[in-house]
C-alpha cells in the first residue's frame, strides 16, 4: 500500500516545495507594501473580506492549491535552465568541476563495464573473436610486456576473466556502443517498468530526489537576494551553499542511471544494442604505434 502512494506523494513534493518557496520569496518582496485590513481597498479588501467569510482551512488549501499549480509551472522551467547552464559551462576550462562532468564519467565508466563484461564472456566462447584479440594483443603487445606468443595469450584469456576484461579495454573499440546504451536510457527504463522490476522503482526514486533538490535552488536563492536586498547583503553568503543542492541532486540522478547499468548487467532488461555484442562483429582500435626515440 505505501509503495503505491509513495510514487504519487513524490510527484506532489516536488512542485508544492518549489511553489511554497517562490511564494516566500514573493511575499518577502512585496508583503510589505500591501496594506492591512483596516486600510486596505478595492481588490485587497475583497481578498481580505473573502478570506474572512472562507476560515482558515479554507484559505489554508487555496494557497496550497496556488503553491502546487505555481510549482507545476516553474519546476520545468528552473530545471531546464540548471541543465542549460551545466551545459554551456561544461564548455568552459572548468568544466571538470562541474557536477555534470562528474556525472557523465560515472555513467559511462558503468555503462563501459557493463559492455566489457559482456565481450569478455563472448570472448571465452567466440573463438573467431578471440582469434582477433590475440592476433591484436601478439602483434601490438603492451610496452611493459613481456614477449608472450599467440598460443598463451589464447590460454592466458581462457583461464582469467580479468585478463579477458583487460584485453578488451585494450583491444576493442566500445565506444560507440556505451553512445548507444545512453541514448537508449528511456527505452531501458519503460522496459523495467513494462517488467515491474523493483531497479524501475529505485530508478524513479533517485530521479526524483534528483530533481528535489536541483529545483529547490532556485525558489531558494531567490529568497536569499530578497532578504539581502531588504535588510542585509550577509544573506548573500547563503547562495555558494545552495550550490551543494545541484551538485547533491545530480549526484542523486547520477545513481539512477548508473542502477539502469545495472540492470543490464544482471540481465533484467536486454538492450538491443548489448544484444548485438553476442554476435556482431566488433571494430578494433588503432594500433598503438610507440613513440619515436626523442619524443
Amino acid at each position: 500500500m505505501l509503495a503505491t502512494l509513495l510514487p504519487g506523494v513524490r510527484e506532489i513534493r516536488t512542485p508544492l516545495a518549489v511553489g511554497y518557496t517562490w511564494l516566500l520569496a514573493l511575499w518577502l518582496a512585496v508583503g510589505h507594501r500591501i496594506p492591512d485590513t483596516d486600510r486596505a481597498s478595492g481588490v485587497v479588501a475583497d481578498v481580505y473580506r473573502l478570506a474572512h467569510a472562507a476560515g482558515f482551512v479554507a484559505v489554508g488549501i487555496a494557497v496550497s492549491v496556488g503553491a502546487y499549480i505555481f510549482g507545476v509551472i516553474a519546476t520545468p522551467i528552473g530545471l531546464s535552465i540548471t541543465y542549460a547552464s551545466g551545459k554551456l559551462i561544461r564548455r568552459t576550462p572548468v568544466a571538470s568541476i562541474t557536477p555534470g562532468h562528474r556525472r557523465e564519467m560515472k555513467v559511462t565508466e558503468a555503462l563501459g563495464y557493463v559492455v566489457e563484461t559482456r565481450l569478455a564472456d563472448r570472448l571465452s566462447e567466440d573463438d573467431a573473436f578471440r582469434g582477433r584479440v590475440v592476433e591484436r594483443l601478439t602483434a601490438d603487445p603492451p610496452p611493459d610486456a613481456v614477449s608472450v606468443t599467440s598460443a598463451e595469450w589464447d590460454d592466458e584469456l581462457l583461464g582469467n576473466l580479468w585478463t579477458r576484461r583487460w584485453a578488451v579495454y585494450r583491444t576493442v573499440h566500445v565506444e560507440n556502443v556505451v553512445e548507444q546504451l545512453q541514448a537508449d536510457r528511456y527505452r531501458i527504463m519503460w522496459r523495467l517498468r513494462g517488467v515491474s522490476d523493483p531497479i524501475a522503482l529505485e530508478h524513479d526514486r533517485l530521479q526524483a530526489e534528483g530533481d528535489f533538490r536541483i529545483a529547490m535552488f532556485g525558489p531558494l536563492s531567490a529568497v536569499c537576494i530578497v532578504t539581502a536586498i531588504r535588510w542585509s547583503p550577509w544573506f548573500l553568503l547563503a547562495l555558494p551553499l545552495l550550490v551543494i543542492l545541484i551538485y547533491v541532486g545530480v549526484a542523486a540522478r547520477t545513481e539512477a542511471e548508473q542502477s539502469l547499468a545495472a540492470a543490464l548487467a544482471s540481465g533484467s532488461v536486454v538492450d538491443p544494442a548489448l544484444a548485438r555484442l553476442d554476435a556482431q562483429a566488433m571494430p578494433l582500435r588503432p594500433a598503438q604505434t610507440p613513440p619515436e626515440p626523442g619524443e
